[in-house]
């Protein structure tokens, strides 16, 4: 029988914990704080950094770690062979290519009474067998954890260093065929959270920081993007309250200032300001198969130049994890926030974004996994912008696969997907289906 751990709703596996305060947290921080953070995961292939083929192993599969003190390790590396059937993301003259990935990662948790920490480490390094001027090294550290204060209440915290690169589907900044767009993510929060019998009360602050590379390009000498560097602050604030068991309503807003290092970026807008969200809605935990938030939001981004307008809207938040046997889980989200842009003609866009994935367990030793998602980005344009502009841009992706489960430190996966833009925009889509072959090493 397979479980989850509703802390981190989706990613791993564990006991599912039903305190509903707990499942409002993890829940609430997903919808609550997605702006102005940056959405780092979207720059990625798929599976991508800090992604497993896999979101869980079966119960008689799971790898045992190793006790290091008072902390569990989980050491792990996956090899990986990539064919992509369009490696420059085109809608025409599309080129294919094989990527080889190695990819080492390292987790610790602690086992502590009180309190906890939790660290990760991971890198992709990948090598293109053709087009040797794509190849990267990617990595990450995360840590996060908390300090028990008292019964109910805690201080939550967590910081991280990426070096990323961003990938050629990303259309929202000028991008180079030449060599991969590298940058450097910086992140620190801190919250503060306590429950007052049915009412909670929660607080945070966090920063984003982002350091984009210049990279050679066909067209011109080189891309600078130092009008693209940046730091984020936010704080938000939330409330909920238990009116009846295993359901809780919620309140929360968010507010933030987005700051560029440079006044004018490369089209002579001045991209710096302010945003706020307004989020509400429910949160569930029932039968203990069930649980999830849903709620609306209103976002808005004002920035300090007047010829760029307001980037703002209604939209929807959900997150469902489902699961109708022990074999199947079905894992469900809906996001909407604002994102970033140099493009000439817009401020910013809306992006709505809605996904599902589907495991199921063959056999004790077989798991086949599906998924789907659709993300909708409704470009701000300014006064007077060309019938040519960028105006909205929609991504679909699915995928299947198949793993197999050799023993508790080995596993084999096969997965198949395919990524589809439709734009506005003349020639500029693409197509893109690629096949992975895996073989997963964890401790």
């Amino acid at each position: 029988m397979r479980r989850y751990n509703a802390k981190f709703f989706g990613f791993r596996g564990g006991q599912i914990v039903l305190k509903l305060a707990d499942i409002t947290k993890a829940l609430i921080f997903s919808a609550v704080f997605t702006w102005p953070c940056v959405l780092f995961a979207q720059n990625y292939d798929d599976p991508g950094l800090g992604e497993k083929p896999v979101s869980a192993h079966p119960q008689d599969y799971k790898p045992l770690g190793i006790r290091a003190g008072s902390f569990m390790l989980h050491p792990g590396v996956q090899l990986a062979a990539e064919f992509t059937d369009n490696v420059f993301y085109t809608q025409n003259s599309k080129q294919s290519d094989t990527i080889f990935h190695i990819r080492p990662y390292i987790s610790a948790q602690s086992t502590w009474s009180s309190h906890s920490l939790n660290v990760k480490l991971a890198a992709d390094i990948a090598r293109y067998a053709d087009y040797d001027f794509r190849n990267y090294e990617d990595y990450f550290l995360i840590v996060n954890g908390q300090v028990d204060v008292k019964n109910r209440s805690y201080f939550s915290y967590g910081g991280q260093i990426m070096n990323l690169h961003e990938g050629l589907g990303d259309r929202n900044s000028e991008q180079s065929l030449l060599e991969p767009t590298r940058y450097m993510l910086y992140g620190a929060n801190i919250g503060y959270d306590h429950t007052f019998n049915r009412l909670s009360l929660g607080a945070m602050l966090t920063w984003t920081r982002l350091d984009f590379d210049n990279v050679n390009s066909l067209i011109e000498d080189e891309i600078n993007n130092e009008d693209r560097d940046r730091d984020a602050y936010n704080w938000s604030l939330r409330a909920g309250y238990q009116f009846r068991a295993g359901i809780q309503a919620f309140a929360s807003y968010s507010s933030g200032t987005v700051k560029y290092d440079e006044q004018l970026d490369r089209n002579g807008y001045d991209r710096s300001g302010d945003g706020y969200m307004f989020n509400g809605g429910l949160a569930f935990a029932l039968t203990g198969k069930l649980n999830g938030d849903i709620s609306a939001r209103y976002v808005n981004r004002s920035y300090e130049d007047p010829l760029l307008p307001d980037t703002s809207g209604w939209g929807g938040g959900a997150g469902l994890g489902w699961t109708p046997t022990y074999l199947t889980t079905v894992y469900a989200r809906i996001d909407t926030s604002v994102q970033e842009t140099t493009s000439q003609y817009a401020s910013g866009y809306l992006r709505t974004l809605y996904s599902v994935r589907v495991d199921h367990e063959l056999t004790r030793f077989l798991q086949v996994n599906g998924f789907a998602s659709y993300s909708n980005n409704n470009y701000q344009l300014i006064e007077d912008a060309p019938v040519f502009a960028r105006d909205v841009d929609k991504i679909s992706r699915y995928g299947i696969g198949l793993s197999w489960f050799i023993n508790r430190y080995l596993f084999l996966n096969a997965s198949y997907t395919h990524e589809k833009l439709k734009t506005n925009l003349p020639d500029d889509g693409y197509d893109v289906n690629r096949v992975w072959l895996t073989l997963g090493i964890e401790r």
